[in-house]
């Protein structure tokens, strides 16, 4: 009887054996390391979509990592490493880390993947797509201005548009022209061409050191939200004081060198006695150029105090995107190329006719307005939705 016993205990066992393990394998779970930024909007879509991917698999399980905390930065290089992401994909959010891939960035097409990976994984066929779903509406509603839609804009179409804003710089077109109207009393076309167009080249240059400079001192800085919070309050002086300008029926208060002088109208004025000196003078051609390079540059330092919140708008709101390093600096050309590109046609007209063209004041005055009010919304984006910086 007791060996019929023991026979019978381990034949129950036996069937149940199988089956204990299909029930094993039914609670196996899945982890998705998802490394986000609280001012990522695109991070806060994935979470919408997250939150519904763990209610349809609630097998999955989900570690969530804020890359401006200073643990996580240190997680999520020991997964870059992992993972062999490409150097040029660091740092960019949302990160997802899951099984044997990883998912960098956030749409329809990488949620899509990302929900047929976790039905693979756990052994389950793919079902309906899960919901993507906004987290907050992309339309913004501002005073006297009405209803703008950010997801129209993206960082090319920012970098056209806030780059020709700017290239209608009344300080650069003044200097420009004074320039001009010098090389062009020459009757030298070679003249005009060799020192307008290294005039331009070195303004050009300047400029993008400088908004590079704002580019690096962001991305070094690690308290994101006061930065955004300290660049708006800018943002808004510069636009209130364009706007000022503009009712006031002041094109460029630094241009006008009959007003009460100040520390920087003097210097405007020493350096165009020495553009007019340079350029009137016999000099060799290598002692020329380099004397143009020279006055340019300390011009174009000037000239910043005429446009400062511009770029400094646009470079803070380029860093909101978590593009790579390659992007940013490419985006920056585009930004220099479109403010460059007046002074351009200006001096291209200058060299074919040999004769100096002058913007109206009241196109340089629409500008102004237009900048004003440009820089009056981004600096209401940046204090009130700054999520939505990162269209």
């Amino acid at each position: 009887m007791t060996k019929k016993f023991i026979v019978f205990i381990f034949l129950f066992f036996l069937i149940l054996a199988p089956g204990a393990g299909a029930g094993a394998a039914e609670k196996t779970s899945l982890t998705l390391n998802f490394f986000f930024s609280p001012t990522c909007p695109h991070c806060a879509k994935e979470e919408v979509f997250l939150n519904n991917l763990k209610s349809k698999h609630p097998e999955l399980v989900i570690n969530r990592f804020n890359i401006s905390e200073r643990r996580s930065i240190d997680s999520i290089q020991n997964f870059y490493r992992e993972y062999k992401v490409g150097e040029e994909q660091w740092g960019l959010v949302p990160a997802n880390f899951i099984g044997d891939k990883f998912f960098i960035g956030f749409n329809d097409e990488i949620g899509q993947s990302l929900d047929n990976y976790v039905a693979e994984k756990l052994g389950k066929k793919p079902g309906p797509a899960t919901d993507l779903v906004a987290t907050s509406a992309e339309r913004i509603s501002l005073p006297f201005i009405g209803q703008i839609n950010i997801a129209k804009f993206s960082p090319l179409t920012l970098s056209i548009v806030l780059g020709t804003l700017d290239g209608f710089n009344a300080c650069a077109l003044l200097t420009l022209g004074l320039l001009l109207t010098f090389l062009v009393s020459t009757g030298l076309r070679r003249r005009v061409i060799l020192v307008g167009g290294t005039f331009i080249l070195t303004s050009a240059v300047v400029y993008f050191l400088f908004i590079s400079a704002w580019l690096n001192l962001f991305l070094a800085l690690s308290n994101i939200k006061l930065i955004t919070i300290a660049i708006g309050v800018v943002t808004l002086v510069f636009a209130l004081y364009m706007l000022k300008d503009y009712f006031a029926d002041i094109i460029c208060k630094l241009c006008d060198l009959d007003e009460k002088e100040t520390i920087l109208s003097k210097w405007q004025k020493r350096l165009f006695t020495k553009i007019a000196n340079i350029t009137m003078k016999q000099l060799s051609l290598p002692v020329l150029l380099l004397g143009v390079v020279i006055v340019s540059a300390g011009v174009s330092l000037l000239e910043l105090v005429c446009s400062f919140g511009l770029p400094l708008a646009f470079t803070k709101i380029l860093i909101s995107q978590h593009l790579s390093l390659p992007s940013y600096y490419f985006y920056l050309l585009i930004y220099i190329l479109f403010y460059s590109l007046l002074l351009f046609i200006i001096f291209i007209i200058a060299v074919f006719t040999m004769r100096v063209t002058k913007v109206p004041d009241k196109y340089l005055k629409i500008v102004k307005l237009l900048s004003g009010i440009a820089l009056l919304i981004l600096g209401l984006i940046m204090l009130f939705k700054p999520g939505l910086l990162a269209f």
